[in-house]
Formats: C-alpha cells, sequence, structure tokens
C-alpha cells in the first residue's frame, strides 16, 4: 500500500545561513524531501520558492512539515 500524498513544506538549512522553504504540493513525504534537496528547479514537480535567506553554502539540513490544504 502507498503512501498517501499530501502538501509539504520543506525547508532547506545550511550551516553558514542559507535557508529556502518550498510550498511542494500533492506528494510523499519521502518525495517532497528529494524534489527540495535535488529537483527544486525542475517544472516536472509542483515546487515553489517561498522563503530563501542566504550567505554562503556548507553543510546542509532538512526539516519537514505537513501543510493543512487550508493554509496553502
Amino acid at each position: 500500500m502507498s503512501e498517501a500524498k499530501k502538501d509539504w513544506h520543506v525547508t532547506l538549512n545550511y550551516t553558514k545561513t542559507h535557508d529556502d522553504t518550498y510550498l511542494i504540493q500533492n506528494v510523499t513525504k519521502e518525495d517532497a524531501i528529494y524534489i527540495a534537496e535535488n529537483q527544486n528547479a525542475s517544472p516536472q514537480y509542483d515546487c515553489t520558492l517561498i522563503k530563501e535567506d542566504e550567505s554562503d553554502i556548507e553543510d546542509e539540513e532538512t526539516t519537514i512539515e505537513e501543510v493543512n490544504p487550508h493554509e496553502v
């Protein structure tokens, strides 16, 4: 049985202050992480950069939270 598809906010956090938050819609949690980390510019996915704070990039940490469809 496959995992239910939902909407996700996925934040990539970098050690040298670089945070990108994407709205990724109608995918599984695992797919949302993959898309944010590897395919965020691909027109194949419904992935929108909604917040960006940047400086130099080094190591990254990923956090994810489910989005209530009424908040999107």
